[in-house]
């Protein structure tokens, strides 16, 4: 982080400048992402003034505090500083989840995409036909057995490692598992 002091109308000693930085340093703990600050103070009359600018990565946070001395007026700068960054990172905190962009992983066999049903009428008839759109991994049909196992819809779409063909594992009614397979080309 770069720290820019200067004085308006006004010399910046050592000792100002070093409570300058170590009050800046305090504030990369609260915000790690600061790229620069900007330090100018200032008199005016009998008025102290301090002006500290933060650049962040994606905003840029201001402050002025006036007093009787640099010092309280750079305390005074400080804490508002902090309050502005603690406001927001709430108001982040506060966001509801962005949903991803990325498609599901395939992590997971059979992973459901539901797609709502077509209207009625259509070339099937009066009959409402459900659209369930599932991620075929490939795996031996022992691992799709270890897989299904673990399921509770009873159907484990998964392309078959040794054929390379898509296959379908399905729990019957009487709790016996049936492997289906195409046949012909």
């Amino acid at each position: 982080m770069k720290i820019h002091i200067s004085g308006r109308g006004v010399g910046v000693g050592a000792p100002l400048r070093r409570r300058v930085e170590l009050k800046v340093a305090k504030m990369d703990r609260l915000l790690p992402k600061i790229t620069e600050a900007r330090v100018v103070l200032g008199l005016e009359r009998y008025r102290h003034l301090a002006e500290v600018t933060l650049q962040t990565k994606g905003a840029t946070l201001h402050a002025e505090g006036s007093a009787g001395d640099f010092q309280a007026a750079l305390d005074l700068a400080v804490d508002n500083l902090a309050q502005q960054v603690r406001r927001r990172k709430d108001r982040i905190r506060a966001r509801k989840p962005r949903l991803s962009r990325r498609p599901p992983a395939a992590g997971v066999a059979g992973e459901l995409a539901a797609e709502p049903p077509p209207a009625s009428g259509d070339a099937t008839g009066d009959a409402e036909v459900v659209i369930r759109r599932l991620d075929a991994k490939p795996m031996s049909v022992d691992e799709a057995i270890e897989q299904m196992r673990l399921r509770r819809d009873g159907l484990l779409v998964f392309l078959n490692a040794r054929s390379r063909v898509v296959n379908v594992l399905h729990r019957r009614s009487d709790g016996q598992l049936e492997l289906v397979q195409p046949t012909g080309a």
